[in-house]
């Protein structure tokens, strides 16, 4: 049986939802297993999504980092050029203005739309330190 189930609470998606599909602006960002999600998300909006679940353990709550959107929220009627996230997207470079990700395979099962896992792009021109586990 297949069940879509629509939801902006991801804390509650992991425990009723074998697959995961996160979409921003109505387009499809990310799309891979429970599983893989929450323990290996590959699209900036789905770290932040992710970021944002509390945490029931008062300790670890306070001292974890929450990734805050920065930047302008576009209008769905008039997207912007490029990638669809780059206005709130803390790795914007100039790629992801100019030309739309294309949504592929980055790992077995695990596809993203994100310039950060596209093989042909180069990397050294977006703007993150070494090890930030985008890749």
């Amino acid at each position: 049986m297949t069940l879509l189930f629509i939801a902006h609470d991801l804390s509650m998606v992991k425990y009723i939802s074998d697959r995961v599909g996160v979409m921003y602006l109505g387009h499809l960002v990310e799309l891979t297993s429970s599983a893989s999600l929450y323990s290996r998300p590959l699209h900036p909006y789905t770290k932040a999504l992710l970021s944002a679940i509390p945490i029931p353990d008062p300790d670890v709550e306070e001292k974890r980092e929450r990734i805050l959107l920065k930047g302008e929220l576009p209008s769905p009627i008039n997207p912007p050029s490029g990638c669809i996230f780059h206005t709130r997207c803390p790795y914007a470079a100039a790629v992801c203005r100019e030309k739309r990700p294309v949504f592929r395979e980055v790992e077995s099962d695990h596809y993203a739309a994100c310039h950060l896992h596209d093989p042909a792009v180069k990397h050294d021109h977006f703007p993150f330190a070494a090890g930030a586990g985008l890749t």
